[in-house]
């Protein structure tokens, strides 16, 4: 069984390489979900796998489909 893997707000960072500001902004967004660390639960992780999504291609949307929405 394998085990995720997580990352403080500051190695998300580091590892999407956008500001920390923008790792907070992504979390109030919801496009990231935190964990409390089991240790301290005064600090928040990251899982890996969904900073890992974040990296990936999307489809670009085009202009029209843009305007309409």
């Amino acid at each position: 069984m394998q085990s995720e893997e997580f990352v403080g707000h500051r190695e998300a960072s580091r590892r999407l390489r956008v500001s920390m500001p923008t790792i907070r902004q992504r979390v109030r967004r919801g496009d990231l979900t935190t964990f409390v660390d089991p240790l301290d639960e005064r600090r928040k992780l990251l899982r890996v796998a969904d900073l890992e999504a974040l990296r990936q291609p999307r489809p670009a949307q085009a202009k029209e489909a843009a305007n309409a929405a």
